[in-house]
C-alpha cells in the first residue's frame, strides 16, 4: 500500500506544510479544520494500516482528541508546537505507543537552523550563564492579520510564551539539566490573562542560570542569545545568522546562510523519513519521544505564569 500524507489546518502554517510536502514529491491531501469530515479521515487512516502521516496544524487547544484518534490508527504525526499547554495533556500525548512516538515529530523546526545545529554539536563547556531572547512587534506579522482576532489573544492557549516557545526548546537543547524557577509575565489591559511579555528563569544543579525572554512588543525583530562558560563565550544573532566566539585570546565570527523556507523543508523531509520507519538526517531531529522534557517544560511554564502587571501596548 502506498504511503499518503494529510495536512489538517488551512492557515498559513498548514498551507506552508502542504506546499512543502508537495514540493518533496509525496502524495498529500490538504484538509481544512472547519468542515473536516472527521469520520471519513479516521476511516481512511485506519484502512491505511500505518502507511500514513498526518500534520496537525490546528489551534493548540483542539488538538488532543485529534492526536489520540489519529495515533490509534497507526498513522505517524507531525504536531505543531506547542504540543499542549497543560501538564495533564502533555502526559497524555507521551502515553502514546512508543512506536508511534518513534515515527512522529514535534514541530521544533529551529533545530534545523544550521547555526543552532553548530551550537548543539559544540556544546559550551563549563556553562554558567545563558540568555535567549526573542521579540517582535505583533502588528507587523502579516497582512490582514489582527492580534485580537487570532489564536494569540485567546486566554485558553494563547500568549507569547506558547507562541514563541522555540526559544524554550533552544534553552533545553543547549543547556543540560535545566529546571524551571520562575515565570514573570505582563498582560495587556484589554486581554485578560494573555501574556504579551514573559521572562523565564531556569537553573541547573551544575550551576547554570538561564533566562528566556519573549515579547510581542519590540519595534524591530530581535532573535539572539548568548552562552557563557569559564573559557568561552558564544553570542549569536538569528536575524543575521552570525555567531561570535570569544576566548581569552581569540575573537572569531562565523556566518550560517539560511533560506526562509529551509528549516521547514528539512524538518518535513525528516518527518517523511521517520513516518516510513527510516532514520532522520538531523541528529537533533525533534522525534516526538525526544521532546518529552521540553514539552513538559513549556506546559509547566505556561501554568506557572505570574502576572506582574499590565502594559497598554499597541497590538492592532
Amino acid at each position: 500500500m502506498s504511503f499518503h500524507f494529510y495536512v489538517i489546518g488551512a492557515g498559513s502554517i498548514g498551507t506552508r506544510h502542504f506546499n512543502n510536502l508537495t514540493a518533496l514529491g509525496v502524495d498529500v491531501t490538504h484538509l481544512p479544520w472547519r468542515g473536516l469530515d472527521y469520520d471519513a479521515l479516521i476511516t481512511s487512516l485506519t484502512q491505511a494500516k500505518g502507511n500514513a502521516g498526518v500534520v496537525i496544524a490546528t489551534a493548540t487547544k483542539i488538538r488532543l482528541p485529534l492526536i489520540r484518534d489519529i495515533a490509534a490508527t497507526g498513522a505517524a504525526l507531525y504536531i505543531e508546537k506547542p504540543l499542549a499547554y497543560r501538564a495533564t495533556d502533555v502526559a497524555t500525548i507521551f502515553d502514546l505507543p512508543i512506536e508511534i512516538q518513534h515515527r512522529s515529530v514535534a514541530g521544533f523546526m529551529m533545530r534545523y537552523n544550521p547555526l543552532i545545529q553548530h551550537l548543539a554539536q559544540h556544546k559550551m563547556p563549563n556553562l554558567f550563564r545563558a540568555q535567549f531572547e526573542i521579540g517582535h512587534d505583533v502588528t507587523q506579522w502579516r497582512q490582514n492579520w489582527t492580534f485580537a482576532g487570532s489564536y494569540a489573544a485567546d486566554p485558553d492557549g494563547g500568549g507569547v510564551l506558547l507562541d514563541l516557545c522555540h526559544e524554550i526548546d533552544l534553552a533545553m537543547l543547549l543547556c543540560d539539566g535545566l529546571h524551571l524557577n520562575a515565570v514573570t509575565s505582563v498582560a495587556h489591559p484589554e486581554f485578560d490573562h494573555v501574556d504579551i511579555q514573559s521572562h523565564l528563569t531556569l537553573t541547573s544543579d551544575a550551576g547554570t542560570i538561564s533566562t528566556v525572554a519573549m515579547d510581542y512588543l519590540a519595534p524591530k525583530m530581535i532573535r539572539r542569545g548568548s552562552l557563557v562558560g569559564l573559557d568561552h563565550q558564544y553570542d549569536y544573532d538569528l536575524m543575521t545568522q552570525r555567531l561570535t566566539i570569544t576566548t581569552l585570546g581569540e575573537h572569531q565570527q562565523m556566518t550560517f546562510p539560511l533560506g526562509r523556507n529551509d528549516m521547514f523543508m528539512r524538518i518535513m523531509a525528516d518527518f517523511i523519513a521517520l513516518a516510513q520507519g527510516h532514520t532522520p538526517k538531523n541528529p537533533i531531529a525533534p522525534r516526538l519521544d525526544s521532546t518529552r522534557k521540553v514539552c513538559h517544560m513549556i506546559a509547566q511554564a505556561w501554568e506557572s505564569r505570574h502576572f506582574s502587571g499590565t502594559l497598554k501596548a499597541r497590538l492592532t
